[in-house]
């Protein structure tokens, strides 16, 4: 009786796995990157700072389908960068956690598997819930940009609880997240409130769309570090945070030409006071793509500009607006950290207290900059592409205690040999030759700005 009581259970038992089973599903995708970048003259002077390393990343992303339109998303980031945490950078190759005694060593040690996603998905027939650690973006990615390209480093992640509302071709889209919380208690709080209303038509490619999100944040919440309330000119943090962003984007697409433009603006309080006085951020920023397309020709052509804001010396406000780090000009300009000072009034986005400029990855944004950046793309056959950007760009502000500074930031040819045996892999060899301009002499400081040059070999393979 026993064992026929057993036998029944586990065939129940087996029931029930397979009907849930049918009823829910696992699809994986993810990517491969491996890359090696070296920069001959960082500094643009002596000592050079010269770099030269390797990166190894894999990222895994399942969705659990747990029934018609109801999906469960995350991400897994395995081998990833201590200098970085919560970037899509990769491990150093060769890093070794046993570095004490790693001369003796067998192996390299091993790393932990971060999870940078999490979050729930329904869709619906006029709408999708979005709930918990999702990616976010927007437009051009001038902002927002939740890493997608091939060799992006960075992502934005929200949690957040959002529902898009889908009207024909149009969609409107609140947004509440929480970017930092002290604990189960209420307050010591970062919190946003967005809206985003956008027409997409993939028929005549066109896109319009607007982006506004206030954050609140109490002072007890804000973790600047001593390098970063100095960059925006403050002394301590004793106020609260209280900053409106809004971005706007606009493109077209005809069979022979194209264009994508993105402007944002950023206002308010950042909770950074010098004395008794808050150091409030006003800033904005415009980046613009023209293109006309490949169609039946060897020849693609792109024209890259745009312009940020930087910080007025003379002011008590913040005045700098600093592009996402995945929104690259060129592979070394507004790329890697360059010259011997914070020309680029980025520093308040940076980790300075332990990098550097030869010790850093690519972790330099556009701003306080006006660029241009043109390039043509030929088809040498159906797997290679070879590519040429030349990119000019102008500082806007002088940085605090210049004299007499000029404004010219150079000259960059980049050249690029790209190889894709498949749809879904990539190998892409640049060569990167900057001819730096007067600005990196800063002014009577007369510092180096001698010639550099940089090298990268990058493979990346997705799924």
């Amino acid at each position: 009786m026993l064992k026929k009581n057993l036998a029944k259970a586990i065939g129940l038992s087996v029931a029930l796995f397979a009907s849930a089973g049918n009823a829910m599903s696992l699809d994986w995708n993810g990517g491969y990157r491996f890359e090696w970048t070296e920069v001959d003259r960082p500094s643009l002077g002596t000592p050079t700072q010269r770099k030269a390393y390797g990166l190894n990343y894999l990222y895994l992303s399942p969705k659990i389908i747990a029934a018609d339109g109801v999906n469960i998303i995350s991400r897994f980031d395995v081998l990833n960068s201590t200098a970085y945490p919560n970037s899509q950078l990769g491990d150093l190759w060769g890093l070794n956690a046993t570095a004490a005694g790693a001369g003796n060593a067998n192996n390299q040690g091993a790393t932990q598997i971060n999870v940078s996603q999490l979050y729930l998905n329904v869709n619906q027939e006029y709408g999708a819930l979005i709930v918990g650690r999702a990616p976010f973006e927007f437009g051009l990615g001038m902002t927002y940009s939740a890493g997608k390209g091939a060799f992006d480093h960075w992502y934005d992640t929200r949690d957040m609880a959002a529902y898009k509302v889908v009207i024909g071709d149009w969609f409107i889209m609140p947004v509440l997240s929480r970017r930092q919380t002290g604990g189960f208690g209420q307050g010591g709080t970062i919190s946003t409130s967005g809206f985003q209303v956008q027409y997409e038509s993939e028929e005549n490619k066109s896109v319009i769309g607007v982006y506004q999100e206030n954050v609140k944040g109490a002072k007890e919440a804000l973790q600047y570090t001593a390098d970063q309330i100095a960059a925006y000119g403050g002394t301590g943090v004793n106020s609260d945070l209280s900053m409106q962003r809004t971005n706007f984007v606009l493109g077209r697409g005809f069979d022979s030409f194209g264009f994508k433009i993105e402007a944002g603006f950023q206002s308010g309080e950042t909770g950074v006071t010098n004395g008794n006085q808050d150091v409030a951020v006003n800033g904005y920023g415009i980046a613009a793509e023209f293109y006309i397309p490949r169609n039946e020709s060897k020849w693609g052509w792109k024209l890259n500009l745009g312009m940020a804001t930087g910080d007025d010396p003379d002011s008590t406000d913040f005045g700098a607006f600093a592009f996402n780090r995945n929104y690259d000009a060129g592979m070394l300009l507004f790329n890697h950290r360059l010259g011997q000072k914070d020309f680029l009034n980025t520093n308040v986005i940076k980790n300075t207290a332990t990098l550097g400029v030869g010790n850093s990855a690519d972790d330099e944004a556009i701003s306080n900059a006006m660029y241009i950046a043109p390039s043509v793309t030929y088809a040498w056959n159906d797997r290679i592409d070879l590519r040429n950007t030349l990119v000019y760009a102008q500082m806007l502000n002088k940085v605090k205690s210049s004299v007499d500074s000029a404004k010219d930031l150079g000259l960059e040819w980049d050249i690029e040999v790209i190889y894709k045996p498949s749809e879904k892999i990539q190998w892409v060899n640049q060569v990167g030759l900057l001819f730096p301009g007067q600005a990196w002499k800063n002014g009577t400081d007369n510092l180096e700005n001698g010639f550099t040059f940089g090298f990268a070999s990058k493979a990346a393979i997705s799924f």
